[in-house]
């Protein structure tokens, strides 16, 4: 979102403009499944959170490490108030790039089942790491600055003396830890990198003590070590390369890849030394309660982070004090770094000037320990200063809060022709859609010491120009107030909101509040009216109240929550509901699962799991189980079919009971399963696919709505070769093949779909989808092509052209012959952020 245009010193012209949006014909149709943006910035890195309003299932991302364009594929999951029309469309959040973070659009895009995405665009290159959180609601994309990109280079050294004869193309190797205490090589992990190469150890002297180090090698070049370095990097995340003389290789028995000898060679700490080797940062050996696994450590750092994301110091204080307590391990060095930082946002001050010390006294060189000199020196200057200046400087802050307003407005407009032909000299064509939409995406936000405060408003209209078409709408997809008060850690939102947790389904207008109860407990009461469309208006015949009771970090990567929820409709019970969420999540592996009773009708509405699990390759297993009511169970279902427009109307005819009864007739249940990996072939190549098997019930008839039959068992088989910076950085490129084996089809499915980028400003992107259709229902075949092309252009950095042209053509054998039919379709606009 861009954060440029207008800033205001109060809340009521922002909140007058709202209004006069609403009354105005514009803005965006459909639900939104982007809900914000939020940045984390750390010392070294930050965080962009891309929350959204549906849980989605994190499938692969390409490219694999750095690009100036990342595509993360992923998956809608099955969600109470999850309407089909998420499946299809486009929507976008703009962002104000700087140089830390380049960010300046985010898109979610979806085609249907197995081709969903969000794609990140960045005005320069960067290096990310792609993370699924553990709620599912968001996925986190850490960007490493700018500053610190090229910072493993201040680790190289240049060899000093001449190789040796047969190892002159290995001068590289890897420094994988170093420590005070003597190196062991018994623990190590079983990585391809390990067993490709020569595991050994080194040691020197510096101020008196004996240091050691674990190295990898050899390697030809740096690309070929830093290569080798990332699938380490889990396990070794301070490891970094560094030219090796002749000496230091010979005495490692001159082991190169591919070599047979056993075993860790250990070279003299004069070596070292004679070879002008910088030690660099060295860290010292911490006494501790004994091992750890590195998969533990990362687990305990990344809550850690999210305790200082979170603002809950305290927490982050814990979980650092008690990393360091373990032997010096690859994340020693951030953790007192951390705990230094957590220290003194915690405000205590004293406490953070002695981690800053000590870090200092073990690490005296490199970047990180030129950071915290820097704070060091600010948190000395600031105690020299009197407290009455602090006060001013305080108060002035404080009284330049404003807000800041941003977003986007588009307009496009749409032409679909359709033509068939059953035979030569019977063809009719029909214009099926003229229309322009205008959307509007606008978001107002104020921040200060004490609060977090934000507004957003999405709707829109669509114009219709056919005189027997669906007629033109206004929508308002979403309209709120969110207001956190940062000291107390209380926050509510007010208005037109959507939500997917706590029982709640999908969207609705109302009330949701944020309350803590200690450092580990929340209480969210929520209370409402559910909004099934965005066309439609406020509705006070159904409402519903609930409690969520969330417990975070109960234990290391463990979070919770249980529920309590009651839907009213016309004076009856609607819903009535209790349940659960269990979450665990570190980097290598995390679950999800949810359990909602209906407590009314004695009947389990939902369970679900979801798990991830990531192997030190960046192979990637998913997995998704998912029992559900379809349409979740309500006496409201009892309408289903009927011509009476309410349950009011239908009491007249029907009594209670026999209305909870058509509802239990027309609710089926819905079963699915998925299981599905991905893992990267190379930088450039990464291999994905999934299997799914869903079973939807049978519907039993009744109050003169038929019965309906369930689908059986179906089958869906997909696969995907994605390719990236093929041609030129920032080309996209996927094959797709799927099959599906349905109740009413059989289809095999061929796609190519790519992107590519001329020049910054130009992007096209054809498409090309194959299916062969053989229907069970009149044993036909059909064969579909879909081609299309879009083109971007960005003529300035806020302002973007976009054109796209495609079709359908579809030939199916029918009894006399064949039946052809063929679609078109344009679409042209623009977007404008501001």
């Amino acid at each position: 979102m861009n954060r440029i245009a207008a800033r205001h010193t109060g809340p009521g012209r922002l909140l007058c403009l709202l209004y006069c949006l609403l009354v105005m014909p514009c803005a965006l149709a459909g639900i939104d499944v982007l809900d914000r943006i939020d940045i984390t910035r750390e010392t070294d890195r930050s965080t962009i959170h891309i929350h959204l309003n549906i849980p989605v299932r994190y499938k692969s991302h390409a490219p694999g490490q750095s690009g100036d364009l990342l595509r993360i594929n992923v998956e809608p999951v099955p969600s109470p108030g999850l309407a089909e029309d998420i499946l299809f469309g486009r929507e976008s959040i703009q962002w104000s790039a700087d140089k830390q973070v380049p960010l300046f659009e985010v898109v979610y895009e979806s085609e249907g089942f197995s081709a969903t995405t969000i794609t990140l665009r960045f005005q320069d290159e960067v290096e990310f790491e792609v993370q699924q959180t553990s709620d599912f609601r968001s996925i986190d994309v850490a960007i490493k600055h700018s500053a610190n990109r090229n910072a493993d280079a201040e680790h190289a050294v240049q060899e000093s003396r001449p190789a040796a004869s047969g190892t002159e193309s290995y001068t590289y190797a890897i420094n994988l830890l170093s420590s005070l205490a003597p190196v062991s090589t018994n623990s190590l992990p079983d990585l391809e990198a390990l067993r490709a190469y020569r595991v050994y150890t080194t040691d020197f002297q510096k101020d008196g003590q004996t240091w050691h180090r674990l190295r990898l090698g050899f390697f030809r070049s740096e690309g070929e070590a830093a290569a080798a370095r990332k699938e380490l990097k889990a396990y070794f995340p301070d490891a970094w390369i560094t030219a090796v003389t002749a000496d230091e290789r010979l005495h490692s028995d001159a082991a190169l890849p591919g070599s047979s000898l056993p075993g860790a060679a250990t070279i003299p700490g004069d070596i070292s030394e004679a070879a002008g080797i910088s030690p660099g940062p060295e860290p010292v050996q911490t006494p501790g309660p004994g091992r750890v696994s590195p998969g533990q450590l990362d687990a305990l750092m990344e809550a850690a982070r999210q305790k200082m994301t979170a603002q809950d110091y305290a927490g982050a204080i814990r979980l650092y004090t008690k990393i360091l307590q373990y032997p010096e391990t690859g994340v020693s060095r951030d953790a007192l770094e951390y705990l230094g930082l957590s220290r003194e946002r915690n405000g205590q001050v004293a406490h953070a000037k002695q981690a800053y010390e000590d870090y200092l006294k073990r690490y005296p060189e490199g970047a990180g320990a030129e950071r915290v000199s820097q704070r060091l020196a600010a948190l000395i200057t600031a105690s020299k200063k009197p407290r009455g200046k602090l006060r001013t400087v305080k108060a002035r802050r404080d009284q330049d809060s404003s807000w800041d307003i941003y977003g986007g407005f588009s307009q496009f407009y749409r032409r679909d022709v359709n033509t068939s032909n059953i035979d030569e000299d019977n063809e009719l064509t029909t214009v099926s859609q003229s229309s322009v939409s205008s959307d509007m995406d606008i978001t107002g936000r104020m921040r200060n010491e004490n609060y977090d405060l934000r507004t957003r408003f999405t709707g829109g209209y669509l114009h219709d120009f056919l005189d027997d078409g669906s007629g033109s709408e206004t929508t308002v997809s979403s309209i709120y107030f969110d207001a956190r008060d940062k000291k107390h850690d209380v926050s509510m939102r007010l208005g037109r909101q959507s939500r997917s947790t706590g029982g709640v389904l999908g969207r609705f207008d109302g009330l949701l509040l944020g309350i803590p109860l200690g450092s580990i407990a929340s209480l969210s009461p929520v209370g409402g009216f559910p909004v099934d469309s965005s066309t439609d208006g406020f509705d006070a015949d159904r409402y519903f109240y609930g409690l969520t009771l969330e417990f975070d970090g109960f234990a290391d990567g463990w979070d919770a929550n249980a529920f309590v929820i009651e839907q009213r409709v016309d004076s009856i019970t609607d819903r009535r509901a209790v349940g659960s969420e269990l979450r665990y999540f570190d980097p290598t592996r995390s679950f999800f699962n949810l359990v909602d009773y209906d407590i009314y009708y004695n009947k389990l509405n939902i369970w679900q799991f979801l798990g991830n699990w990531t192997a030190p390759d960046r192979t990637t297993v998913n997995l998704v189980l998912d029992y559900r009511n379809s349409p979740i169970l309500a006496t409201s279902n009892a309408l289903i079919g009927q011509t009476a427009s309410s349950i009011d109307d239908l009491l007249d005819s029907f009594s209670k009971s026999e209305i909870e009864d058509f509802a239990r007739d027309r609710t089926a249940t819905n079963k699915l399963a998925t299981l599905g990996a991905s893992r990267p072939i190379n930088e450039k190549l990464q291999l994905s696919g999934d299997v799914t098997v869903t079973n939807l019930s049978d519907t039993d008839a009744s109050a003169g709505v038929e019965a309906v039959d369930g689908t059986g068992n179906e089958y869906f088989y997909n696969f995907q070769l994605t390719g990236s910076n093929l041609i030129k950085t920032g080309d996209i490129a996927i094959l797709g093949v799927r099959y599906s084996n349905a109740s009413t089809t059989k289809t095999t499915s061929l796609s190519l779909n790519t992107r590519y980028p001329f020049s910054r400003e130009l992007r096209v992107n054809p498409r090309l989808r194959v299916d062969f259709r053989k229907n069970n229902t009149d044993d036909t075949n059909q064969l579909i092509y879909r081609p299309s092309m879009r083109l971007t252009y960005r003529v300035k950095r806020r302002f973007q052209l976009e054109v796209e042209a495609g079709g359908e053509w579809s030939d199916r054998e029918i009894v006399d012959g064949s039946e052809k039919d063929r679609s078109y379709f344009a679409i042209a606009g623009y977007r404008l952020d501001f």
